[in-house]
């Protein structure tokens, strides 16, 4: 049975649709579950910032936050090697 045009494209919308559904429904929160990520999202909420919100450069805790991240890479490397 060979499908025409215009169901093809409703077809590849729904795709496209549950996709994205998939990824917002399931897969982030997840990830929002996950140790690492909730401990972040909790240090966020105890610095009062809005994570949909940030504008990484005009954060005043921004440099704070690269210097720890720059440490733990820095220790993750130096474990490594």
């Amino acid at each position: 049975m060979m499908l025409s045009s215009q169901t093809k494209k409703w077809l590849y919308l729904g795709l496209a649709i549950a996709s994205v559904a998939v990824v917002w429904l399931v897969i982030l929160p997840a990830y929002a579950r996950q140790s690492e990520m909730s401990k972040h999202l909790q240090w966020l909420d105890q610095q009062g910032i809005d994570p949909s919100a940030m504008y990484y450069t005009e954060l005043e805790v921004m440099e704070e936050i690269l210097q720890r991240q720059r440490t733990k890479q820095l220790l993750d490397d130096a474990t490594h090697e």
